[in-house]
């Protein structure tokens, strides 16, 4: 009975894969998809994901859609960022958008 000890504290399951989700980068498809989302969430606008290209070196949107539609949803850039910031997490979502 001296030997016994009393057991260790489990580990949350969401806990072992933590540092996995700090370093991988969300891929180029998913971000465009959820922008394409998020678009359509904040603005109403239907823009297709050939539309959307997104740079993972740099973060950077490109939105290849009229620039008339782009001028309108201009002031819309820093909510779309956040609910993207909100959906991905703040280290895998686009800063800029163009």
């Amino acid at each position: 009975m001296k030997e016994y000890s009393t057991p260790k504290k489990m580990k949350r399951v969401g806990d072992l894969f933590a540092k996995y989700h700090t370093r991988f980068k969300a891929p180029q498809a998913t971000v465009e998809k959820a922008c394409v989302e998020v678009v359509k969430d904040v603005t109403g606008f239907d823009i297709e994901k050939s539309q959307v290209v997104y740079k993972v070196g740099t973060k950077t949107l490109s939105l290849q859609i009229p620039s008339i539609l782009k001028s309108e949803m201009k002031l819309s850039f820093p909510l779309i960022l956040k609910k993207l910031e909100e959906r991905l997490g703040e280290n895998k979502s686009p800063k800029t958008i163009l």
